[in-house]
């Protein structure tokens, strides 16, 4: 029989050779992967989570349904069932927030079956990111957080949670490598979070791994697994971790207040193009070029000016708008930062110190030009204010002409749809709408009409879409 090759790093390698592999190459001496040692360290940290709210009614049955089942008003408990890790012994655990939002009731279950009530000690919409605490009588084992900054494309991978609970398929354990960094404007449905700045892995994620961890062979957590693209539901190889920098830089937060403050600049960047990088006698199109100063923002403050090209931030190279947006979002309320930038071809560096993002946000809301007020009436559902590239910058949007919708209610029309906080619509009935005065024109427009009418919306990530939807007039 002829000897049998494998093709390792594009030469012949017979199998004979890798049986004498050493022990830090594909097998140690006992001849396992160097897999089992990571899942041996690791394992007894990742958590089971159901959380536990009660519905009000269920709007997605149709009247057929209700025919079979009685009425679909009354209150029922909804369950959801998903993963996370302890990364302090006593007792404090990471998830998704998807996992718990709106949960009256959330349980722990440890690696010893034991169940535990847990605590809400903060969440993070913008990252799909929560803390919680469980009160254990002993310490608990947990995962150390490493750095999501270390890792490269092709690197190995662990992924441990809790796919298809219904099955009961506790701890199960994959691996991959890291597939792409840096993935954003990803839409994953009601629940999409702002900030993005995802790991993708092959390492098989499915329903029920949302909130646990994305391990390296050192036994460090790297990411949060919280997400899939997939034309099933089920795992095709494409998921994604929430990086664990962005876990430790909102930890602090979550622990002293509930919340994240964030950072806050004020201006318009946007990424340079290869026009700009001729025009600027650059040598590449990293960086960020200011299209606008925000009147009264730390950037204002600092000495920013429209034109300028910001290279690094606290000496990091910046890529692009997207990348630059992440590390003001990522640095805390207060917190002084150093720009390297470019202005009429000379180099120099200015140091800003930056706002409360949440605080200019309120102050947005209450001063927006034209802005709806809480009490002004919804229409499908919905409040809307003009859109202004502040505006959108607050909720994380790309900005358009039109009204950015600042309120939904997830009973109305407009939420049913699909439409979402931060959205902005641009077009009603084939009607441009600019500013709030033009969208209440066309709602005038549009009294006591009973057809289904067309809206043009921007989503979050810039991507366009028409929504047809029957208007509710209401007495």
């Amino acid at each position: 029989m002829a000897a049998v090759a494998i093709v390792c790093a594009g030469a012949l390698v017979p199998v004979s050779a890798l049986a004498q592999a050493p022990a830090s190459g594909w097998v140690n001496s006992q001849g396992h992967s160097p897999f089992v040692s990571v899942v041996a360290k690791v394992k007894d940290a990742v958590v089971n989570i159901s959380a536990e709210k009660l519905v009000e009614r269920n709007r997605n049955l149709q009247p057929f349904w209700g025919d079979w089942f009685g009425p679909q008003d009354t209150p029922r408990r909804q369950k959801s069932l998903g993963s996370g890790f302890v990364f302090r012994p006593d007792g404090y655990i990471v998830t998704n927030n998807h996992v718990i939002n709106g949960a009256d009731e959330i349980t722990v279950r440890l690696s010893d079956k034991m169940e535990l009530p847990a605590t809400v000690v903060g969440t993070d919409e913008a990252t799909d990111l929560a803390l919680l605490k469980i009160n254990a009588e002993h310490s608990l084992p947990y995962i150390p957080l490493g750095s999501s900054d270390s890792i490269l494309v092709g690197d190995w991978v662990v992924a441990i949670g809790n796919p298809f609970p219904a099955q009961g398929l506790d701890r199960t354990v994959t691996v991959g490598v890291v597939s792409a960094l840096g993935r954003n404007s990803l839409f994953f449905g009601d629940e999409t979070p702002v900030y993005q700045d995802y790991i993708q892995t092959d390492a098989s994620i499915n329903p029920g791994n949302s909130g646990g961890p994305l391990v390296n062979l050192k036994g460090e957590v790297i990411g949060i697994n919280s997400a899939i693209a997939s034309p099933t539901g089920s795992n095709v190889g494409i998921g994604f971790a929430i990086p664990v920098n962005f876990v430790k830089s909102i930890i602090p937060d979550l622990l002293a207040s509930g919340t994240v403050s964030r950072g806050w600049l004020g201006i318009q960047p946007r990424s340079l193009s290869w026009d700009d990088v001729e025009a600027e006698g650059l040598s590449s199109a990293d960086g960020v070029i200011v299209d606008r100063v925000i009147a009264g923002t730390p950037a204002e403050q600092a000495g920013l000016r429209v034109g300028d090209v910001i290279l690094s931030v606290d000496g990091a190279k910046v890529n692009d708008a997207q990348h630059f947006m992440q590390k003001i979002w990522q640095a805390r309320a207060g917190a002084t930062i150093s720009l390297g930038l470019l202005r009429r071809g000379h180099e120099r560096t200015v140091d800003v110190t930056l706002g409360d993002r949440n605080v200019q946000f309120a102050a947005s809301q209450q001063n927006s030009d034209g802005g709806s007020s809480a009490l002004e009436p919804m229409w499908l559902g919905m409040n809307v204010s003009t859109a202004t590239a502040e505006l959108a910058d607050q909720y994380g949007s790309e900005y358009h002409p039109g009204v950015i919708v600042t309120g939904i209610d997830p009973d109305g029309p407009a939420y049913e749809k699909g439409i979402r906080v931060g959205m902005i619509i641009a077009e009603i009935d084939q009607a441009a709408i600019r500013d709030h005065d033009e969208f209440q024109d066309a709602i005038a427009r549009l009294e006591g009409e009973t057809r289904a009418v067309s809206l043009l919306v921007f989503q979050q990530n810039g991507q366009t879409g028409y929504i047809t939807v029957r208007p509710e007039w209401r007495e």
